[in-house]
Order: structure tokens, then sequence, then C-alpha cells
């Protein structure tokens, strides 16, 4: 029995980390569900059979795709590790959980490039929600400053008993500004992430140069 579940491969990179994908992939096993391969639209799971798998996401220095990417992936697979899919340089592993740690595959440089890679998409996302909410909250001054001009034209009309166009209009101006304050609390939340993200990756990158 199989199942797919729609999950586009970029949102990984803004949201996921490891130890996130760990656990969304564990509610699944809790379910009965083993990630069977990954593609760039859905991921698709298999009923299990029994077998308990272990999973890890690598940042790859080659792309998997290049000669030297698919000797590196050759190489781990013979070590009883199936790859379950790819996509730029990440890729997605699993194998039988025979007690070895899953941060085997990663090491200190690909880590680094992993976060690197997350704190890059998180950076143009946050910049992404900026520009929405800019565009939001200058749709609503618009909307107002459109309304405050009519108001102006047809004083006459309003001053006779006729609505007020701004409070016509109030609702759809204040929604214009609350999807304006969400966006900007994405920007936020996202320039935060990508700030966590980057402590991250510089401590990476010393611990590269101590070890080097």
């Amino acid at each position: 029995m199989r199942k797919r579940k729609l999950c586009v491969i970029w949102i990984w990179y803004l949201l996921y980390d490891n130890a996130r994908f760990q656990r969304w992939l564990a509610r699944h096993c809790r379910r009965g569900w083993e990630l069977a391969h990954v593609g760039c639209i859905f991921f698709r799971f298999e009923r299990s059979d029994g077998t308990r798998y272990r999973y890890y996401m690598q940042m790859m220095k080659d792309d998997p795709d290049t000669e030297r990417g698919r000797a590196y992936l050759a190489g781990v697979e013979e070590l009883g590790v199936t790859c379950l899919g790819s996509f730029s340089h990440r890729a997605f592993f699993r194998w039988e959980d025979d007690g070895r740690p899953v941060e085997m595959f990663s090491d200190l440089a690909s880590q680094a490039l992993e976060a690197k890679c997350v704190r890059n998409a998180q950076l143009a996302a946050a910049v992404w929600c900026a520009l929405n909410a800019a565009l939001m909250f200058f749709r609503a001054w618009l909307d107002f400053d459109m309304a405050r001009g009519f108001d102006k034209i047809f004083a006459d009309l309003i001053a006779a008993g006729a609505p007020s166009i701004v409070v016509v209009w109030t609702a759809k101006i204040a929604v214009y500004a609350i999807a304006g304050l969400l966006w900007l609390g994405l920007t936020v939340w996202g320039a935060l992430a990508a700030a966590r993200t980057h402590r991250k990756w510089r401590g990476l990158k010393d611990e590269q140069l101590v070890h080097e």
C-alpha cells in the first residue's frame, strides 16, 4: 500500500533541518508509514514491513547529478544505505536501524553548506514576505486615500445623509492592513530564523578551522 504526500521540495530548505525532518518522519512511522521515495513535488510513503529504518538529509558538496556526486552515492549504497532521491545538493538517505548514527554521512563541511543554504533560503523568504507586507500596506493606504478623495468630491451628498466612502470601505481597508501585519510577522519570523541559522553556520565554520 502506498500514499503520496504533497511536499514542495524548496520548503525543506526554508523550514526543515534534520531534527525536524526526523520528527516529521517519526510521526509517519508511528502511523505505520515509511518514506520510500523523494520527488520534487511528492514524498511517497509505503506501509511499513516491520523493518526499523533511519533517515538522513545531507547537503552534498558535489551535486548528486555530477560524476563525483554519483560516485559518492554509489559508495554510500555499498554501506547498505539507499538514496531515496535528491534535489540540487541535497540527498535523502535511508538504511536499516543498526545503531549507526545519522550524522555519519555528514562532515563539518556538509553541515556548514546545509546551514548556509537554509540561511539563504530564510533570508530570501523574509525579503519576499517583506515585499508582500509593503504591498498590502500600500494597498490599504491607497484605498484609504482614494476613499478620502471620493468623500471630498461627494461632500454635499454625504452632508445630506449619504454614507461616507471611508466608512463603506473600512472593512476592505482593514483586511489589507491585517494581511500586511501577517506578512510583517512572517518577515520577522524569517529574519530571526535566518539569524539563528547564521550563528549555527558561523559555529560550524569556526569548528572547521579548529579541526584544520
